[in-house]
């Protein structure tokens, strides 16, 4: 009896004990962050935006908590927003305060919500939901809708851009010089086949004050802190003297070329000669080699397309790791995926007095090709033609040193002679892209639709990446920081490479098949072309009927090893998720196990002596 009310009092008080761990663990915010990337870690970028707080700011966060359809994992992820609004309330010292709603129908609350521009998106059974915040100071406000749970690798991003942005008076003025539908095409919007407006033209112009030119009427304005050049074609001698102008007086410059811009051939209207850009007389005199004819491709980062024969593996269309990126460069430093699509090579000339600094480079097993044969080859095509050199090629450049004037003998005719600037004052920077495309939608985003609204998902960072150089360049580092951070998601590395390689090899078996198809079918060509045309018959030599049967023969035995490089790939990858599976099964279990049998052994030997 008595040792028995002893493990009745044993087991009573590790209940009374497990109750008061849950209570405190609830009311005292202390956690844990075992992410790579501290992703549930408010960064170094926002911490320095609160630190410059001079006036105080008011967060209103609205939920629709008392729906009782909402689903589960949205109220996790609300949980979650609130956590992080708490923690920065308690970073800002005292210059931050949140106030969190529940707008319920016909309340006040509900008013404040509609009036801010929180959306309401509604549930399949017609209610109506909140879930935004505004972000008051003074007589500014700045409100965030929604928060996509899609998005949320972005939260402490949309966060602390909604604070910068309530915070600033002015915003950075830039200019995007293009001739590209970067604001959308009305026409093809009003016949509902797509021409929605760039997502990097509304990221943009969330932080930036955007001015927009085009070539007819390209003019510089005098106050802006950024110019961006986007696949530049046809500018006149004054519009290049401009440019040439603007770098010497100490403005910041990023271009984007392309050989192939599949996003001026998607605008219609007539066919073009060809889709590339080029500003060769600017390009010669910072020093910097550009062949707007020639394509790269790169065998090793090919991305995975459709085409009428399957799935391809398609090298113009180059997908990114981070081993292909400068990792100390703050531009590229914390990215992680990028897709070029058709993209030119950049490189120093022997004679540039400038310094060359690559920061997006292919693998050795990249070469290149003729642009005009993209647009009349085929994929498979395309993809034999490619011829790998060993060579690294760069996509995206850092230019910098004392520029010289490419207008040396003076400004064109009719053009002021008194403010032309032969030389830089200081050292200046410019930075250059081999590829337009990618920056548009289609190899950078997906546009979602969730509960009646359109949400913008990044499918890869090259939006990041624009963003970045954007910022980069108009000074602003800290919201770079906190975009850059990492990813939720992380692929399976392993299995991914697992994947590449057989495909690698299944790409390279089915050229060699290929090759001998079109010798043998040239030979029968050669050979009928003899016969006449009365002829109803025709009586091929033994040795081309030997050269058919035997090219079956190695036809059949070829798709025999394509069978067994898949199967192989299979299994590969099949062992790969049984180890993972058992090992999720087994470690944590075990470990458990081992703890409570050393934690027993302890007790008896206690008892014991």
């Amino acid at each position: 009896m008595k040792s028995w009310s002893l493990n009745s009092i044993f087991l009573v008080l590790l209940f009374v004990c497990l109750i008061a761990i849950n209570t405190i663990a609830y009311h005292v915010p202390l956690r844990i962050d075992a992410t790579t990337d501290k992703l549930y870690t408010i960064s170094e970028g926002s911490k320095k935006i609160l630190t410059k707080l001079e006036d105080p700011i008011r967060i209103k966060f609205y939920f629709s908590v008392h729906n009782e359809q909402l689903p589960p994992s949205l109220k996790i992820y609300a949980q979650r927003v609130v956590e992080l609004l708490g923690e920065y309330q308690t970073i800002s010292s005292g210059k931050m305060t949140l106030e969190v709603f529940d707008p319920k129908p016909d309340t006040e609350e509900e008013e404040w919500a509609i009036r801010y521009g929180i959306e309401a998106p509604k549930l399949p059974n017609g209610d109506s939901i909140f879930f935004g915040a505004t972000f008051l100071q003074v007589d500014q406000e700045i409100t965030i809708p929604f928060f996509d749970p899609r998005r949320q690798e972005f939260l402490e991003y949309d966060i602390t851009l909604a604070i910068y942005r309530v915070t600033e008076v002015a915003l950075p003025k830039i200019a995007i010089w293009s001739d590209l539908p970067i604001k959308g095409n009305p026409q093809l919007m009003m016949q509902r086949q797509g021409g929605e407006p760039w997502a990097l033209s509304e990221e943009i112009e969330k932080l930036f004050d955007v001015e927009y030119l085009q070539t007819p009427s390209g003019s510089i304005p005098d106050d802006i802190d950024l110019l961006m050049l986007l696949h530049p074609k046809n500018l006149s001698d004054k519009q290049l003297y401009q440019i040439d102008q603007y770098v010497l007086k100490g403005g910041n410059l990023f271009i984007a070329l392309d050989p192939n811009a599949r996003a001026e051939a998607a605008t219609g209207g007539q066919p073009a000669q060809n889709f590339a850009s080029d500003l060769p007389r600017l390009l010669e005199n910072w020093g910097i080699r550009y062949d707007s004819n020639q394509v790269v491709g790169d065998l090793q980062l090919a991305t995975s397309v459709n085409s009428r024969n399957g799935i391809l593996r398609f090298p113009p269309w180059i997908s990114l790791g981070a081993s292909q990126l400068d990792r100390q460069h703050l531009i590229t430093s914390q990215l992680e995926q990028l897709l070029f699509a058709e993209a030119g090579n950049l490189s120093p000339l022997d004679n540039a007095t400038t310094t060359f600094e690559a920061l997006i480079k292919t693998s050795p097993n990249s070469g290149t090709i003729e642009a005009f044969q993209l647009r009349f080859g085929s994929p498979e095509q395309i993809a034999l033609d490619i011829q790998v050199d060993g060579q690294q090629r760069t996509l995206l450049a850092q230019i910098q040193g004392i520029f010289q004037s490419a207008f040396s003998e003076g400004p064109p005719e009719g053009v002021d002679h008194e403010s032309f600037i032969k030389e830089s004052a200081e050292v200046r920077t410019i930075l250059l892209a081999s590829d337009v495309d990618w920056m548009t939608d289609g190899f950078s985003i997906q546009r979602l639709n969730l509960l009646g609204q359109s949400i913008i998902q990044p499918t890869n960072d090259n939006l990041n990446l624009a963003l970045n150089i954007i910022e980069y360049l108009s000074g602003n580092n800290a919201l770079r920081e906190i975009r850059s951070r990492g990813q939720f998601q992380r692929p399976f590395t392993r299995v991914l490479a697992l994947q590449q390689e057989a495909q690698l090899k299944y790409q390279q078996e089915e050229n060699q098949l290929q090759i001998s198809l079109d010798k043998v079918q040239s030979e029968l060509n050669n050979l009928l072309q003899g016969v006449q045309k009365g002829d109803k018959e025709i009586l091929l030599p033994k040795e081309v009927q030997d050269q058919i049967a035997s090219f079956r023969e190695q036809e059949r035995k070829t798709r025999r090893e394509l069978r067994e490089v898949r199967k192989i790939l299979k299994q590969d990858i099949e062992e790969l998720g049984n180890n993972l599976l058992l090992a999720n099964l087994l470690i944590v279990p075990g470990f458990v196990g081992i703890l409570g049998f050393l934690f027993y052994r302890s007790r008896t030997n206690g008892v014991r002596t």
